[in-house]
């Protein structure tokens, strides 16, 4: 005989299959991939009657089935705004259309149009332009790193009223533009790379307001940002970066006591914030310099997956070769988003790893397509000349 369920399994039951609900939702949902691989949660509010009567199961489940599409509307509202490397576009409404990104790896955000589209400038050009005397600092050798705080209202002084974005309460506090990191591009030749840390939130209509620090930039060579650690094997803002984030959080929770910090509270403390990360990434930048670069190459190459491209090409199968057709180079795919480039005389150039969204997006837009036939008898061919070139 069956024994009851205890009332916390039933309760884990009820929890189990409305997790799987939200789950289902988030999957159908246009924009769902947004919260993949986040910790991200949902703030439902239940109404259950004390004494059930008639259909108030039918009622009940309309309710909570309201609740949940609201809460995932306002959390995917927020991340709408925040779109990793990318800068939140007020026309469009998104942080995915085609002015979210700086066109070149030196460049910051510079503000937004009276039509809300995003303007980016070379760090050096937009340091000009705000008088600042450290801009020869940029290019001595070895350049020095600077970051340049900025404030919302001077990003955002030029926007119509009709183009600021009232649904997602989106607000730009403020922002550190810095540089020059120093990156290898996919040919392994080091470029510089500038970046714009922004400080924003978004408040949907009744939801609670978010922070975040968002990162924008372009990686040299067009890479997505996410492929800086498998290049270089760190990544020199992250210390900083952590430590914003941590503030930002403190802030978010502020805002829940009964006696919520005023706004020019806030306003401070988050204006204190970005000139502490302007330093923090100074700062950082000139201790990673005094390290030995026998020590900096060896945490490099400790990181990188290059060692694994010979067992990776020899257990590749054929659908696992490409070709990248900006480059004319052969792409070898292997585990964990593994992705060795070797030139077309069998010389492997690097080594990255991508995400399987960005493999998938490179296939799509046609950047890497299957190799033919004759362009892998060709590589092998060249390859074994290299390789035993080497040997001799």
């Amino acid at each position: 005989m069956r024994e009851p369920e205890s009332r916390d399994d039933t309760l884990s039951t009820a929890l189990r299959l409305l997790a799987k609900e939200v789950r289902r939702r988030i999957l159908r949902h246009s924009q769902g991939h947004l919260l993949s691989g986040g910790n991200d949660t949902l703030k439902l509010t239940l109404r259950l009657p004390a004494t059930p009567r008639g259909r108030w199961l039918e009622r009940a489940a309309g309710e909570t089935s309201t609740a949940l599409d609201e809460a995932l509307r306002e959390l995917l509202l927020h991340r709408t705004v925040f779109q990793p490397g990318s800068v939140y576009c007020l026309r469009c409404r998104s942080a995915r259309c085609e002015h979210t990104q700086p066109t070149q790896s030196t460049a910051v955000f510079s503000g937004y149009s009276p039509s809300g589209v995003p303007h980016f400038l070379e760090l050096g050009q937009w340091l000009l332009e705000h008088k600042d005397p450290r801009v020869d600092q940029l290019y001595r050798k070895p350049p020095r790193l600077l970051a340049r705080v900025t404030l919302g209202s001077d990003l955002t002084g030029q926007l119509l009223p009709a183009f600021r974005d009232l649904d997602s309460g989106y607000h730009i506090h403020g922002q550190v533009a810095a540089g020059w990191f120093r990156y290898p591009d996919a040919n392994g030749l080091d470029q510089p790379l500038a970046l714009t840390f922004q400080v924003v939130s978004s408040q949907p209509a009744n939801g609670p307001k978010r922070f975040g620090l968002n990162l924008i930039g372009r990686v040299p060579g067009d890479e997505p940002l996410e492929t800086l650690f498998d290049r270089a094997g760190e990544l020199p803002w992250a210390a900083p970066a952590q430590w914003a984030q941590g503030v930002l959080g403190q802030v978010e929770r502020s805002l829940t006591r009964k006696k919520a910090p005023e706004d020019e509270t806030i306003d401070k403390r988050l204006e204190g914030l970005l000139n502490g990360l302007a330093r923090r990434l100074e700062r950082e930048r000139r201790a990673r310099a005094r390290r030995t670069a026998h020590g900096h190459q060896r945490h490099r190459e400790k990181d990188r997956p290059t060692w694994k491209a010979q067992a990776d090409l020899a257990a590749a199968r054929e659908e696992e070769l490409l070709f990248d057709t900006r480059r004319e180079t052969l792409i070898v795919l292997g585990d964990r988003g593994r992705a060795h480039v070797f030139n077309q005389a069998g010389k492997l150039v690097t080594s990255i790893r991508y995400s399987p969204y960005s493999i998938e997006r490179r296939r799509k837009n046609g950047i890497w397509r299957p190799a033919t036939s004759a362009e892998i008898r060709a590589f092998k061919e060249h390859l074994e000349v290299t390789t035993q070139a080497h040997q001799d």
